[in-house]
Protein backbone atom coordinates (compact mmCIF):
# COMPACT_ATOMS: atom_id res chain seq x y z
CA UNK A 1 0.00 0.00 0.00
CA UNK A 2 0.98 3.53 -0.90
CA UNK A 3 1.05 6.05 1.58
CA UNK A 4 1.10 9.40 1.38
CA UNK A 5 3.12 12.15 3.83
CA UNK A 6 1.26 15.16 3.98
CA UNK A 7 1.86 18.14 5.79
CA UNK A 8 1.27 21.60 6.39
CA UNK A 9 2.66 22.51 2.93
CA UNK A 10 -0.29 21.13 1.23
CA UNK A 11 -3.41 22.86 2.58
CA UNK A 12 -5.24 26.17 1.15
CA UNK A 13 -4.04 29.14 2.81
CA UNK A 14 -7.10 30.50 2.61
CA UNK A 15 -9.45 27.62 4.02
CA UNK A 16 -7.28 25.20 4.91
CA UNK A 17 -8.55 22.11 2.26
CA UNK A 18 -6.01 20.17 1.06
CA UNK A 19 -4.76 21.16 -2.50
CA UNK A 20 -2.13 19.64 -5.05
CA UNK A 21 1.41 20.05 -4.38
CA UNK A 22 2.87 22.90 -5.08
CA UNK A 23 -0.54 24.95 -4.60
CA UNK A 24 -0.80 27.68 -2.09
CA UNK A 25 -4.53 27.77 -2.80
CA UNK A 26 -8.08 25.49 -3.53
CA UNK A 27 -9.91 26.16 -6.77
CA UNK A 28 -12.75 27.47 -4.25
CA UNK A 29 -10.55 30.33 -3.15
CA UNK A 30 -8.63 31.01 -6.61
CA UNK A 31 -11.73 29.47 -9.11
CA UNK A 32 -9.72 31.87 -12.38
CA UNK A 33 -6.64 30.00 -11.35
CA UNK A 34 -4.12 32.91 -10.72
CA UNK A 35 -0.82 32.70 -9.64
CA UNK A 36 -0.61 32.38 -5.95
CA UNK A 37 2.44 33.63 -3.97
CA UNK A 38 3.89 30.65 -2.34
CA UNK A 39 4.11 30.77 1.50
CA UNK A 40 7.94 31.41 1.64
CA UNK A 41 7.05 34.85 -0.40
CA UNK A 42 4.50 35.73 1.98
CA UNK A 43 6.52 35.41 4.72
CA UNK A 44 9.38 37.37 3.09
CA UNK A 45 7.12 40.65 2.54
CA UNK A 46 6.26 40.39 5.80
CA UNK A 47 9.91 40.00 7.01
CA UNK A 48 11.10 42.69 4.54
CA UNK A 49 8.16 45.20 6.24
CA UNK A 50 9.57 44.76 9.42
CA UNK A 51 12.56 45.47 8.60
CA UNK A 52 11.12 48.37 7.04
CA UNK A 53 9.15 49.93 9.52
CA UNK A 54 12.21 49.50 11.94
CA UNK A 55 14.95 51.36 9.66
CA UNK A 56 12.15 53.83 9.58
CA UNK A 57 11.92 54.43 13.33
CA UNK A 58 15.14 54.61 13.47
CA UNK A 59 15.72 57.19 11.08
CA UNK A 60 12.69 59.07 12.59
CA UNK A 61 13.98 59.15 15.93
CA UNK A 62 17.62 60.27 14.33
CA UNK A 63 16.19 63.55 12.78
CA UNK A 64 14.45 64.12 16.10
CA UNK A 65 17.16 63.66 18.41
Amino acid sequence: MLHVMRDSDDRCLRCGKVVPWGQSVCRDCNPAGLPAPSRTQYHATVFLSVIVAAVLLVVILLLKG
